[in-house]
């Protein structure tokens, strides 16, 4: 675990023989939001330094991109622990979570808007994500500067605790059709985020991005 952004913390897993590193995070403002679950295993390794983190504050929000193990596998470690908690995802994740055995509260983010709660102010935009072009989505926390990822800007290596430096412009130019298999979904995607001016890209796996101007 580590400190790697103001009251943000990262949880990183590295698996050498694919050379590859998982990440979740923790955004310990008030209200407190995760970034991914991990896999119930991870899930269960992360959340007894999550509870010394925020101590006696409850964790609120868990955002969730879309449906993948490592995304939302360990929900339920969480709603265990965090009852009243509310997991914030794309339309199509809200339906299917339940058919998983997820009973908590869900808030649906749509694309194009944006959520507030007291220190987060959320901006929300489709990630058509996978093969399948499901419906995911990818947050922008407008006040932390901080744009959670997911698997858009996936890089190889151990990226525990590490950051490089990158211009905003080159990350969304670098997207290929390889992240977003749609050409035209993928120009889409290209344009609205050029719209934005994160400070950190908090990626699902590798290595995070300090966005130079």
């Amino acid at each position: 675990m580590k400190e790697l952004y103001k009251d943000l913390y990262q949880f990183s897993i590295y698996i050498p023989p694919m050379d590859f590193t998982i990440h979740q995070y923790l955004l310990a403002v008030d209200p407190a939001v995760l970034f991914a679950t991990g896999t119930i295993r991870q899930a269960e390794q992360i959340l007894p330094q999550i509870k010394t983190i925020l101590k006696e504050k409850a964790l609120k929000y868990i955002f969730v991109s879309h449906m993948e193990s490592d995304e939302c596998g360990g929900l339920s470690v969480f709603f265990k622990e965090y009852p009243d908690m509310t997991v914030i995802c794309s339309a199509l994740c809200a339906r299917e979570l339940p058919g998983f055995g997820y009973q908590g509260k869900i808030l649906v983010g749509s694309p194009g808007t944006f959520y507030s709660d007291k220190a987060i102010h959320m901006q929300f935009f489709d990630y058509p994500s996978e093969v399948h072009l499901q419906s995911g989505l990818l947050c922008y926390e407008k006040n932390s500067g901080i744009f959670y990822s997911a698997d858009l800007m996936l890089r190889f290596g151990n990226g525990s605790g590490k950051t490089i430096k990158r211009a905003w412009k080159q990350e969304i130019e670098a997207i290929d059709i390889t992240r977003i298999a749609n050409d035209e979904k993928l120009k889409k995607l290209q344009g609205e985020l050029l719209e934005i001016s994160p400070a950190l890209i908090a990626v699902g796996h590798g290595f995070c991005v300090e966005c130079e101007k």
